[in-house]
């Protein structure tokens, strides 16, 4: 049907050709438009035949229009509702983004927001619009972000250049936001300057990022305060990539770039080297790998190298795999260890093959190892004692070994009684606090104990034979003395007084007789205390009562008591009674001399091996000092003649307390001398 119909003025109307847009595009979409309303209307119902050709054609372009007028209507609304569509979801898009957007203005006015910007800065929508974004910036950043805003503000809005910044915002509940704004510029109404931004939070990231850091920086210090340095060998390169430090132990120049393992191993002693080419093989596989090699020659390395680490599998990335791992020069501490190895080895021959001992104790006091070639002079194997106490071994060093265990050093030495032998041991030990043990370094000094206590007895010996001579001497002198005052000035005095007998008497010549008879008196005395021969005639007892018999009563009064001395079988060797007289006549003469004393009591008492003599007074006393050691007369005489007979002599006084002396004197035949004569 509507083929039959002409074809419409309308499309050569010149006033339709007037209305046709410019764009052909537009023209073509309105001669489509025209021709679907054109078959729309051949379908409608057509004027009256009566109706002329003028009124029909007007009729049919007022339905043309019409149906054309309707079919905009409809293209509008369709229009409409895709438009609706399409900002409902850039709504969505907009205001439910994972992001923060936000419009500024050219002062930094917040504008336009979206809900994401209102949750990091942690306000409502309201309470933001119209407020300035910088309040909310960290205040020592404001001026790094008025910064950013104008240098957004002056960028091309035609360019597609962004943009962006972090920066640290401060929320009103005190919470500091990370975050990276990205900006870019666009023109509001009337060509007014915005600025579009996207607020991402990075918190979380800077945090990470900053966490890292800090890692990488504590692991760089590790290394560093380790001197440790990074290495990695790829596999399928053969490259070496190292850090400075890595490098320097290495002894290698600092390269930035990876080198060629070959030139790392060429630096490796020759014997390390097939090692060094099979840790990829061998580590494979492997939870880690630790080796040490040697760098330098083959005459005398440079220095010893330790790598540590694990082989990665291949990976895309790295198709052969490749060794990760740390290097550290170990070369002190390797020859620290070597020097401590040799020093073991000379330690072990000493103790192997010196008259040593090594000793370590626990705190109980048990021994926790105890070996050295001394143990065999006390006819004991390496560790024989271990776990046995030492005061229950040795009781003789345990007052030492207390002040061993309670942290004090020792120095002393140590004696043992073994199959009738002394055997001495010079101990030195201190308590190692960090293994809570004591450390007993012991040599064997018996060979030079004994050497010492010869050579001290030898010693004494010869002073004893000194002194025998000087006072055999003494007593030699003493009885040429007294038989020169006996036979010669007593005989001459004898015969003065016969002479003077013969002299017509008078009182002269009794006066000249008396002075004569005391003359012969006293020398008599004098002749009896050089040579008593008393005791030669009748010995010790005798010898001492007559001495006592001398004493005047009206001066002191003295008790005599002799114990033991009338065996006559066994009589005392003349030595010891001599001594023994002489020192008891130097205490009488002291006691009368110093002590300003009333009573005195003198005992001489034979006990078995011993000759024991003691005097006491209620004199005056003294403060006991050393005896001196020269000089012949009082104690230092009477000291002389107690360390010749291998005596000991011990003085008690305290001023107005009286004084007491006790003497002991050694009856064997040869008497021993005493090194140590105690006086007090």
């Amino acid at each position: 049907m509507s083929a039959d119909l002409p074809l419409s003025p309308l499309d050569s109307s010149p006033d339709y050709d007037a209305l046709r847009p410019a764009s052909s595009a537009a023209g073509n979409a309105l001669r489509q438009l025209r021709a679907r309303a054109e078959r729309r209307r051949l379908v409608t119902q057509s004027p009256p035949a009566e109706t002329t050709a003028e009124m029909q054609r007007l009729v049919q372009e007022l339905q043309v229009h019409q149906i054309e007028l309707e079919m905009q209507y409809e293209e509008l609304l369709i229009a409409q509702t895709e438009a609706e569509a399409s900002r409902a979801q850039y709504l969505d898009l907009y205001e439910f983004a994972p992001v923060g957007y936000c419009t500024l203005d050219a002062a930094g006015t917040l504008r336009q927001l979206n809900l994401r910007t209102a949750q990091l800065l942690g306000l409502v929508r309201q309470q933001l619009q119209g407020r300035r974004l910088a309040l909310f910036v960290e205040p020592r950043q404001r001026g790094q972000f008025v910064d950013f805003l104008d240098r957004v503000l002056a960028t091309d809005a035609t360019g597609t250049a962004r943009n962006s910044i972090l920066l640290t915002l401060q929320r009103p509940d005190g919470q500091p936001l990370e975050l990276r704004l990205e900006a870019s510029l666009a023109h509001g109404p009337h060509e007014q300057p915005l600025v579009r931004l996207a607020l991402l939070d990075v918190t979380e990231q800077q945090r990470t990022t900053r966490a890292l850091a800090e890692s990488e920086q504590r692991l760089r210090q590790a290394l560093d305060a380790a001197a440790m340095g990074v290495v990695s060998w790829d596999f399928a390169t053969n490259t070496w990539q190292a850090d400075t430090r890595a490098q320097a132990i290495w002894g290698l120049p600092y390269a930035t770039a990876a080198q060629p393992i070959n030139t790392i191993i060429a630096r490796l002693h020759p014997a390390d080297r097939p090692r060094f080419r099979q840790l990829a093989e061998t580590a494979a596989g492997t939870d880690g790998l630790e080796v040490e090699l040697r760098v330098g020659d083959a005459q005398q390395p440079d220095h010893y190298v330790s790598l540590t680490g694990h082989v990665q599998p291949p990976t895309p990335a790295n198709p052969g795999g490749r060794l990760l791992g740390l290097v550290r020069d170990r070369t002190p501490r390797r020859r620290a260890e070597q020097e401590l190895s040799y020093k073991t080895q000379l330690l072990d021959h000493l103790l192997s093959h010196f008259p040593v001992q090594l000793g370590r104790l626990g705190p109980d006091g048990r021994y926790r190892e105890l070996v050295g070639a001394g143990l065999r002079r006390l006819q004991l194997a390496d560790n024989e004692l271990v776990g046995r106490s030492v005061f229950e071994t040795f009781p003789s060093i345990a007052q030492q070994t207390r002040k061993l265990l309670a942290g004090e050093s020792v120095n002393f030495v140590a004696s043992a009684e073994l199959n009738g032998e002394t055997v001495s041991f010079q101990s030195y030990g201190f308590f190692d606090t960090e293994r809570n043990e004591a450390i007993v370094f012991a040599l064997d000094v018996t060979q030079r104990e004994q050497l010492l206590a010869e050579t001290t007895r030898l010693q004494l010996r010869q002073q004893q034979l000194v002194l025998s001579a000087i006072l055999t001497t003494q007593e030699e002198e003493r009885r040429r003395i007294a038989e020169a005052l006996h036979n010669g000035v007593g005989q001459l005095l004898y015969a003065t007084r016969l002479h003077l007998t013969q002299l017509p008497d008078s009182k002269a010549l009794r006066a000249g007789q008396q002075l004569l008879q005391e003359a012969i008196r006293a020398t008599r005395t004098i002749s009896f205390e050089l040579t008593p021969r008393i005791l030669e005639d009748f010995g010790l007892p005798t010898a001492l009562r007559e001495l006592a018999d001398r004493v005047p009563v009206s001066q002191l009064h003295l008790t005599l008591l002799l114990e033991g001395l009338d065996d006559l079988a066994q009589p005392l060797p003349p030595p010891v009674q001599m001594a023994a007289y002489r020192i008891a006549q130097e205490l009488l003469s002291n006691v009368m001399k110093h002590a300003q004393a009333r009573e005195v009591t003198l005992l001489v008492a034979r006990q078995p091996g011993q000759l024991h003599i003691c005097i006491r007074d209620d004199g005056v006393g003294f403060v006991p000092g050393p005896v001196p050691t020269s000089g012949g007369i009082g104690l230092a005489g009477i000291r002389n003649r107690v360390e010749l007979l291998g005596g000991t002599l011990e003085i008690t006084s305290a001023p107005r307390q009286g004084t007491a002396i006790n003497i002991e004197l050694p009856l064997a035949s040869e008497p021993e001398p005493n090194p140590k004569s105690a006086t007090s």
